[in-house]
């Protein structure tokens, strides 16, 4: 936290590796599910009652694919709040840098702003027991009244689904219990080849760890949010909902609602 300021603010947290591959998951930037994501992300931060001080953006990224159509569906698909757009067009411009997504906090004028931080721009998941290095210098207990976003290819691991590309609940355990009771997580879920009711039925049995658990969706991707108390839960689910009801192609889910 800084001393002094007028809004809470996380310290800066971008982490670089200079020595690691040069090519990224980067193909997404500016693509549909980018106007959802970020749109959304905003909301939360801004429409939550009370605000949320700082966004904590942890890419988790892999390799780009070759010869991919990854990243090319059009955003203007997605009906994001106008003065969304232009932030999601500027993302596509080559090169292709996630330091541009900080400029998200001040995208809405003459509202009052929140703080981005970046953590491990460069850096990027390692299979097996080199997975832990990713997580060097994530200190959650420093993100006071945030929304901290996990944004892995595919989402929450499952028992035939586990890797770089999936984020794993025992991760999600600890960073949630670490956070301070003023925050929540995020975590971007894609939808595999099953029906949402089923992706939401088997995750449910996972989330013993949460108090509450919300999504949103709309008909291939998500984002789960967790609150690990009740007053974190009500101010996400709130935010959630109403999102959905302003956005016609967005459903939201409760997943839980208190412990047990």
């Amino acid at each position: 936290m800084r001393s002094g300021s007028t809004k809470q603010q996380c310290k800066p947290i971008i982490a670089y590796e200079p020595e690691t591959k040069a090519f990224m998951k980067l193909q997404y930037l500016g693509d549909a599910r980018d106007a959802f994501k970020w749109d959304l992300l905003h909301w939360i931060c801004t429409k939550s009652s009370p605000r949320f001080a700082n966004l904590i953006f942890v890419p988790m990224l892999t390799p780009d694919s070759e010869n991919s159509t990854e990243g090319k569906t059009p955003n203007k698909w997605f009906q994001c709040r106008e003065f969304i757009r232009p932030f999601i067009n500027s993302l596509k411009k080559e090169p292709r840098s996630l330091e541009r997504i900080s400029a998200l906090e001040s995208v809405e004028q003459n509202a009052p702003s929140f703080h981005v931080s970046l953590f491990s721009l460069s850096r990027y998941i390692e299979p097996d027991n080199r997975r832990n290095d990713y997580w060097v210098g994530f200190t959650p207990e420093e993100y006071e009244n945030s929304v901290v976003f996990f944004d892995p290819d595919n989402g929450f691991e499952t028992k035939t689904q586990h890797g770089t590309k999936w984020m794993r609940h025992t991760e999600v355990k600890h960073f949630l219990s670490r956070l301070p009771k003023s925050s929540v997580v995020v975590v971007y879920q894609h939808r595999p080849r099953r029906t949402w009711d089923d992706v939401f039925a088997g995750l449910m049995k996972s989330l013993d760890y949460t108090h509450t658990a919300v999504a949103a969706h709309e008909g291939n991707l998500a984002f789960v949010a967790l609150a690990g108390n009740e007053s974190a839960g009500r101010r996400v689910i709130a935010a959630v909902e109403k999102y959905a009801n302003e956005h016609k192609i967005v459903r939201h889910k409760l997943l839980k609602d208190g412990h047990g």
